[in-house]
């Protein structure tokens, strides 16, 4: 079990299942409490199963399991090496397209029929906000 505190926190004090959950970095690792009570396992899960598969170990970073003893709290959760550049942060693409376009991601995803033409919207909006190339092959992998 780790105990952080609120010097170690980087987000606010609410949780939610859309990737702003409580979350800690001390010491160059990264903890994240579960919210709903899985999405640590789920981490630790999935990153253990791409470790037996072909991609490159720098293409995904393994996640633990962990209890995060906090104020009074006791959460579960994971922990993973920190993969951040100095000064570098994370914003989702829901957080970006929302800022960008003052509409959610997720609500113009599910106006379109159709797995195919969703990813292909989903990668047409990702190429347009970001400038990224060939993020159609970056997703495919990360589905498979």
């Amino acid at each position: 079990m780790i105990r952080l505190d609120e010097k170690e926190l980087r987000t606010a004090a609410h949780q939610s299942s859309k990737g702003n959950q409580l979350k800690w970095e001390a010491g160059g690792v990264w903890y994240k409490a579960d919210y709903m009570g899985y999405e640590g396992l789920a981490e630790y899960m999935v990153s253990g199963l791409l470790s037996y598969s072909n991609m490159n170990e720098e293409d995904y970073i393994l996640y633990g399991t962990e209890e995060i003893r906090y104020k009074k709290t006791i959460y579960r959760g994971c922990r993973s090496r920190n993969f951040l550049a100095e000064g570098w942060q994370l914003i989702t693409l829901e957080r970006l397209f929302q800022i960008l376009y003052g509409q959610s991601l997720y609500m113009n995803i599910f106006k379109i029929q159709g797995t195919e033409e969703r990813a292909r919207f989903l990668t047409e909006q990702v190429e347009q906000m970001t400038g990224l190339n060939d993020f159609g092959r970056y997703l495919s992998r990360l589905l498979a």
